[in-house]
């Protein structure tokens, strides 16, 4: 199996941010069959396409970053197991979204500073997921980390799925993409469907970025789920994902059957569907691939980025619209975050290590 790329760590993360501004402007304004009347069946020409459109990125790439940056940390630690630093990154991630000044979370020096927490651009609030808000307040009273035994609810939201990309990216197995990404996805969301979605995701991830078939990491994720406790609502509507590939590309109402996406098990599905229907490789198909993902009548920035996920892991920067990429906002940023991520794997000793202090 071959090692993921450059091109595919930042197409990856490129990938799901250009999905995310996509569908972030028109979340809450579905069905899809009025999209389509309103904007068009086809991709359109520029990421900024509509009124309010400012190729702006949400909750998702941001948390996205932070998910990142935490595992970038743990590497450089030695540690095995980064869930005490994906709390304390998600606890960074909370402080830019406080209803505060921009700059007050700079003083928390519990939290540690970093790459991120310095950004201005990432000290934005892009509808933060109430799920996500709330147990990372609760965790600011020193209780034991949410474990699958113990978790701090029973939500199944899409908080946790769309940030998980960066698990696949780094493990050095799909079993470990699984198992960190689902250990992580518990420290917010406590059902199976919304900490299960993220651990299939990262599997996925890992093995579309080390060129695996889309049929091939489907069947290597199912494996794993099998052997997941309470795990018959996430492979009832992987089985129904995966039962429209081979139709084509999928309709809105094709997309809506499978729900709206703001459940982990439903986003994950949409963006299955969207991503493995790409006709194929290259910048127009992932264009019209990402439109479909986002022309729906659900959580359009959530499915959007995981598809934009799928298709960079798969394909790397070169299949990305180029035009689209000129109106991303903090393409640098997410850039140098996906390159960082890719030489703490091959060679930590060469990273700038004052940017992700281990504090």
């Amino acid at each position: 199996m071959q090692l993921p790329s450059r091109s595919r760590f930042v197409g990856c993360l490129w990938g799901g941010a250009l999905g995310d501004a996509l569908g972030y402007p028109i979340e809450f304004d579905g069905p899809g069959r009025a999209l389509i009347e309103r904007y068009g069946a086809t991709a359109p020409a520029r990421l900024r396409f509509c009124e309010g459109s400012a190729g702006l990125v949400s909750d998702d790439t941001q948390m996205t970053l932070f998910t990142a940056e935490a595992l970038i940390r743990a590497r450089l630690a030695g540690e095995a197991t980064p869930n005490r630093f994906l709390l304390t990154a998600y606890q960074r991630w909370y402080a830019t979204q406080a209803m505060r000044p921009a700059l007050a979370p700079l003083t928390r020096a519990p939290l540690g500073q970093g790459l991120l927490l310095a950004d201005a651009r990432l000290h934005a609030r892009r509808a933060p997921g109430n799920t996500c808000l709330a147990a990372l307040s609760a965790s600011f009273m020193g209780r034991p980390l949410p474990t699958l035994e113990a978790p701090p609810n029973d939500s199944k939201g899409c908080g946790a799925v769309m940030r998980s990309a960066p698990f696949g990216l780094l493990a050095d197995s799909g079993g470990e993409a699984f198992r960190h990404a689902r250990d992580a996805a518990v420290l917010t969301h406590g059902h199976p469907s919304g900490y299960l979605s993220s651990a299939y995701f990262a599997a996925l991830v890992f093995d579309l970025a080390r060129g695996s078939s889309p049929a091939v990491c489907l069947d290597r994720a199912d494996e794993l789920l099998a052997h997941e406790r309470e795990s018959e609502e996430l492979r009832d509507i992987m089985a129904r994902a995966r039962a429209l590939v081979p139709v084509g590309p999928p309709s809105p109402e094709s997309l809506e059957q499978l729900g709206g996406g703001w459940t982990g098990e439903e986003a994950l599905a949409i963006a299955v569907l969207c991503a493995f229907t790409a006709a194929g490789p290259d910048q127009q198909h992932t264009r019209e691939a990402l439109w479909r993902s986002v022309a729906h009548g659900g959580d359009s920035d959530s499915t959007g980025s995981l598809t934009g996920n799928l298709l960079g892991a798969m394909h790397g920067v070169e299949a990305l619209p180029g035009a689209w990429l000129a109106e991303l906002e903090m393409t640098d940023l997410i850039e140098r975050v996906a390159s960082d991520l890719r030489t703490v794997r091959d060679d930590p000793g060469a990273l700038d290590a004052s940017a992700y202090p281990l504090q």
